[in-house]
């Protein structure tokens, strides 16, 4: 049987790149680079530069041709956060799809962070190790830094900050001829960034950490050209120290002839060493590698996963990160996840009726998670601040679509109903629409079932019985509260899937 391949491509704001892979071992027997710096003025103009887009194009149409010659099955265009939050994102999509027939997908940021962590985890040999203690995978980008912890081997919490040296330096690029200490003022600047993101880093931060430097190809050179053998991955404390002091005054001739570094990238050195020094110090880093994977990679196993790859469950991380949330906003923690539980339950169950996938499940229990974040700011019409919170939140993993799906299903597992709310609602196209429908009608029905936060009912089953949907509950107590509530919020349900939920109780002994 001949192998199928797989092509990926990534725009990212100073490459392109393609990667041909066989999903099912992971196994890449191709990987090509284009310098196209397609967001070269994105941070100080933000806009992408139209000239470049024909350059991109150009690649773009070699990729196409070497997939043709591999004979590759099947291939995606994915372009990164930073290229998807210029002015003119959407005309560039569209010219390249028209020039090229690829359509860019664009990431979010916490989805750039969630797939460095997947590839790290599963290419980088020690990590299963290393994170018995803490662990920070620092992301760094040329517009942001992506920060993922993990300790005790699980996984903690993830963010996302504005902040890259092509940023800072596009920025700042006017204080470099005006002030005598450029150096001090960029310290201070990133600095002031940091500062207020670094309140969210857990408790544990003051103890010593592992930190996992990935995307700093100029302080990479730099610290290969430094070191005896070419390589060599991993820096203690006073490894970085005693390079950040002889190239942070440094002049632009002397990182050119001593380290080898390319002109183009002389004015990003300052800026990327002051930010990783920065970044350091906020996660107490005491041992410190070079990792040369990137969101490329965790794409690639993004795409094995599907195929059925189950060496790693990275939707753990996902399901983590939205109860980090749920405990930031106060959320009751046992209605929530006995709410999740009978969510998945029902959902499990009525596969015929509604015919989603895994994906959608995984929405379904990151909504089920963080539906009553809004009762942080109001008890009273709790699932609107919902809605607007969850908008406002980076979810680790998640697409920005996936995002507003969670935060509309939110909305909607309360009194309010898309049919009766279409100013926020019609705008949606259809299957987003009856997507938000059927998992808010699922989860209206699994809170109504603890509606009164007693957690009366243990325990559920579920039958299909046209036209009814029957509820078994194993409860300890009355329901009377609970099916009032249920009899509203069955109509809803009624509605999307066409039949009639009712309760039907039996006693717990």
């Amino acid at each position: 049987m001949a192998v199928k391949l797989f092509g990926i491509m990534m725009i990212n704001v100073q490459s392109i790149e393609l990667s041909i892979v066989n999903l099912r071992t992971l196994k890449q027997v191709e990987r090509v680079r284009s310098d196209v710096a397609l967001g070269e003025d994105i941070y100080d103009q933000h806009t992408i530069n139209y000239d470049s887009v024909e350059q991109a194009a150009s690649a773009l149409t070699g990729f196409v041709q070497i997939m043709n010659d591999y004979g590759v099955a099947g291939h995606r265009l994915w372009g990164s956060w930073s290229l998807s939050t210029a002015n003119n994102a959407d005309y560039v999509q569209d010219q390249l799809l028209v020039r090229t027939g690829l359509k860019i997908n664009w990431l979010s940021s916490s989805q750039e962070t969630y797939l460095r962590s997947a590839a790290v985890a599963v290419h980088f040999p020690r990590f299963k190790q290393m994170i018995q203690e803490p662990t920070y995978l620092l992301g760094i980008n040329s517009g942001s830094v992506g920060i993922s912890h993990y300790d005790q081997d699980n996984f903690i919490f993830s963010r996302s900050l504005r902040l890259g040296p092509v940023r800072i330096a596009e920025v700042l690029e006017d204080l470099q001829s005006s002030v005598p200490n450029y150096v001090e003022v960029l310290d201070d600047y990133i600095s002031s960034q940091i500062a207020d993101f670094g309140r969210f880093l857990p408790a544990r931060r003051e103890a010593p950490s592992n930190v996992v430097m990935l995307g700093v190809a100029p302080f990479s050179n730099l610290f290969r050209q430094q070191q005896s053998q070419a390589g060599v991955e991993e820096l203690s404390k006073a490894d970085f120290q005693a390079l950040y002091d002889d190239v942070i005054d440094a002049s632009d001739q002397y990182l050119m002839d001593k380290y080898a570094v390319d002109e183009a990238d002389v004015r990003l050195i300052v800026p990327e060493l002051l930010l990783i020094n920065e970044l350091l110090r906020l996660t107490n880093a005491q041992k410190i590698w070079l990792g040369n994977v990137t969101a490329l990679d965790g794409l690639i196993i993004q795409e094995a996963v599907k195929l059925g790859y189950k060496k790693y469950n990275f939707n753990d991380q996902i399901v983590t990160a939205a109860k980090n949330i749920a405990d930031r906003y106060n959320v009751e923690p046992k209605h929530r996840d006995l709410v999740t539980k009978f969510s998945l339950h029902l959902f499990d169950q009525l596969k015929p009726l509604h015919q989603l996938g895994k994906r959608e499940r995984l929405l379904l229990q990151v909504a089920a998670i963080v539906h009553d974040v809004g009762s942080y700011i109001d008890p009273h019409q709790h699932y609107m601040h919902s809605d607007y919170i969850l908008r406002a939140t980076e979810l680790t993993g998640l697409t920005d679509a996936e995002k507003k799906t969670i935060a509309m299903i939110s909305r909607y597992h309360s009194a309010q109903t898309p049919s009766k709310d279409l100013k926020h609602f019609e705008h949606m196209q259809v299957e987003q629409r009856v997507l938000v429908s059927k998992l808010s009608a699922i989860l209206r029905i699994a809170d109504a079932l603890d509606d009164g936060r007693k957690q009366k009912i243990s325990k559920i089953s579920v039958s299909i019985k046209n036209p009814k949907v029957i509820i078994t509950c194993f409860a300890h107590d009355d329901l009377f509260l609970e099916n009032w509530v249920f009899s509203q919020k069955a109509e809803f349900f009624k509605e999307v899937f066409g039949l009639t939920p009712v309760i039907k109780l039996r006693g717990v002994r």
